[in-house]
């Protein structure tokens, strides 16, 4: 994907598959932020920093971190995903940004100070020029850097800080926080509302269990789903924008399934979907994972569930 970087800044190295840099060559207008989701209230700090770009004639960055700072951290308190590293990137370079920059986040860079992380990382590898950041940003060792210290450093260094204030809908601050709670709670319309876009995943399709074929129901299995931030369950979904499935995401209790998994059936599909890379897009939240009686039962609620998907268009 052009644009896509990883800054190398530690011994670990880049994120795997991703173009590898020690510094950038022009100068930039940059934010920096998790990202996860990109939704509508990252939308309005990336509008922020393309409107400074333009009015300055600079390049704009959007500086993310791969895997989640917390997962590193504190693994037992990491926030389940709502994006993965492929996802997120293609959705921030979606809004128009010229740069896509991620650090491999590890135990050696979550102790670099934050005077350093701003001297070293966004002001000399990363050109900045233009600082935009959220209200509540954090950052450096133990998230001791606040927003002050980087006007005080940027007076300095020459460049602005921007502070944007947090976008509310209904009220509520959009963040991935809510989302990951709607969509946890199957409210997929709401989280719709503060996404800015039907929730959706791109990933690849790995060999399954062969359980469903058995049963008449032969479904794509998706790779990378044990953490997304889903309500256990069967759901009506469109795959790659144009087909209606259903969705089970969960432990499939009536195989003892160990592991959360999502499954893919698009009714009367007859092609191979094994390695490829899919979009699927949730729709509706249809009913909760159960434990069935017999195999015979589980077959006759499937039946059910497709016969749900008309109407949908």
């Amino acid at each position: 994907m052009e644009g896509l970087i990883c800054l190398k800044t530690s011994r670990s190295g880049c994120i795997k598959g991703v173009e590898c840099l020690e510094e950038l060559k022009e100068p930039t207008v940059l934010t920096v932020g998790n990202f996860d989701g990109v939704h509508k209230g990252h939308a309005v700090l990336l509008e922020k920093v393309l409107k400074r770009a333009k009015e300055l004639g600079l390049k704009s960055l959007v500086l993310s971190f791969y895997p989640h700072p917390i997962k590193v951290l504190s693994h037992q308190q990491a926030p389940c995903e709502l994006t993965n590293l492929w996802e997120r990137a293609e959705l921030l370079k979606s809004q128009g940004m010229d740069y896509v920059v991620f650090i491999k986040f590890d135990k050696d860079f979550s102790k670099m100070p934050a005077e350093d992380f701003i001297r070293e990382i966004i002001y000399k590898r990363l050109k900045c020029r233009h600082l935009v950041v959220g209200y509540d940003w954090r950052f450096g060792y133990r998230r001791e850097g606040e927003i002050e210290l980087a006007k005080e450093l940027g007076k300095e260094l020459g460049f602005e800080v921007e502070e944007v204030q947090p976008y509310k809908i209904n009220g509520h601050v959009v963040s991935s926080t809510l989302i990951r709670r709607l969509l946890h709670m199957g409210r997929l319309e709401e989280a719709q509302t503060y996404l800015g876009r039907r929730y959706y995943i791109k990933r690849k399709v790995v060999r399954g269990e062969g359980r469903g074929s058995k049963i008449g129901f032969p479904t794509a299995n998706l790779e990378g789903t044990e953490n997304l931030c889903l309500k256990e369950g069967v759901y009506a979904v469109r795959v790659e924008d144009n087909l209606l499935a259903v969705a089970n995401y969960g432990y499939r209790p009536t195989f003892e399934g160990k592991k959360k998994v999502l499954e893919v059936h698009i009714p009367h599909f007859e092609g191979n979907l094994r390695g490829k890379t899919i979009k699927v897009e949730f729709l509706r939240f249809l009913r909760e994972e159960k434990k069935f009686s017999s195999v015979e039962e589980l077959v006759k609620q499937i039946e059910r569930d497709i016969s749900s998907l008309s109407g949908l268009g």
